[in-house]
């Protein structure tokens, strides 16, 4: 059998986010290596960068490979036609407010407008994320496919006790980027309403980068909150494990994976109504009005004080989350470099 050849820009391999799709996606292509042959271009440009696309196509060429796959919306323009790309979400053009950089808005809107409908194929993450670019981007439906993602093997449940914090103080927990669109500022607004309310039983600790300059203080002082910032990949389970429950409060997401590995860590989870959060998570998590703060410490209230939901909760968490692999996430995407390549 002749391999199917096709390189991916894994330039954003460490990363949050896109960074956990790209290394997801490697390690369930293993399970297919003798159908494909994976080679990543392991470049040195800047992401968003005049030379990333000089160097992509230089080393794409060199690869020999018959694909292009992008995971990221920043392909090279002039390999458009032999390319796939996976674009994770619109928040770029739906919340500009947040990006105040006019040439980050600029470049965003070229890629998604014009370079991104010219390639081949386009992957996205969640039904949610295809509505939102067939309707901003005109995109026809036959055009993009989705394949949704998924937490990766370490995150599973475990009776022994969580070792990352010591002193054993329950807690919420909260794991992403700490930026506007995420919702954090209203997340600390209501911990702090639920102190008052149900007393200082329990902590809030927050894991992730600091993008709001005017959040530093109640993040470090704020009672009863702590801020870990970052936190090594292999103590996450143990963090979500050890965790009352996960709150994801996000006013928009593409497909949302914290949420996911909450659950595959048998932790019951809280997060917004809003995008695709309700998609991915079906009727295993506790939902909120991202805009309403009532509805987030009425939530908070009901996990602490029902030890019967949060049992369900659980259960229905384990459920969900094994629903999703990244060797089904490799096997679909394998499917679609086979219809383009």
């Amino acid at each position: 059998m002749v391999k199917l050849k096709v390189a991916l820009d894994t330039r954003m391999k460490t990363y949050s986010g896109i960074g956990t799709y790209t290394r997801g996606l490697i390690q369930g292509m293993k399970e297919f290596q003798d159908e494909i042959e994976f080679i990543e271009l392991q470049g040195s440009s800047n992401i968003y960068s005049i030379s990333e696309q000089i160097e992509t196509t230089m080393l794409f060429r060199q690869s020999n490979a018959s694909l292009l796959h992008v995971p990221h919306y920043n392909l090279p323009w002039i390999e458009t036609k032999k390319s796939i790309v996976t674009v994770h979400d619109l928040i770029h053009l739906l919340f500009p407010e947040y990006f105040p950089s006019i040439p980050a808005r600029a470049y965003a809107n070229l890629f998604l407008k014009i370079i991104v409908p010219r390639t081949r194929h386009i992957l996205t993450v969640s039904e949610h994320t295809k509505k939102d670019m067939i309707q901003h981007l005109q995109l026809p439906e036959s055009k993009i496919t989705v394949i949704p993602l998924a937490p990766d093997v370490c995150f599973t449940p475990s009776t022994s006790p969580p070792q990352v914090l010591t002193d054993q103080r329950p807690y919420f927990l909260y794991i992403g980027n700490i930026k506007e669109f995420k919702n954090t500022p209203f997340l600390l607004k209501a911990f702090s309403t639920f102190r008052k309310i149900n007393g200082e039983t329990i902590d809030l600790v927050l894991v992730g980068k600091n993008f709001i300059p005017t959040m530093t203080e109640a993040l470090t002082h704020q009672p009863g909150v702590r801020w870990l910032n970052y936190v090594p990949l292999n103590d996450l389970p143990d963090l979500y494990r050890g965790a009352t429950a996960f709150i994801f409060p996000s006013l928009y997401e593409g497909f949302g994976l914290p949420p996911l590995e909450a659950m595959a860590c048998g932790t019951p989870v809280i997060t917004s109504n809003r995008a695709s959060l309700p998609e991915v998570m079906g009727d295993a998590a506790l939902f909120i009005d991202p805009e309403q703060e009532e509805s987030l410490v009425s939530a908070m209230i009901k996990i602490v004080t029902t030890p019967l939901l949060r049992k369900q909760m659980v259960e229905k968490g384990l459920q969900r989350a094994s629903l999703f692999s990244w060797k089904k996430t490799a096997e679909k995407t394998l499917n679609i470099y086979k219809q383009y390549a």
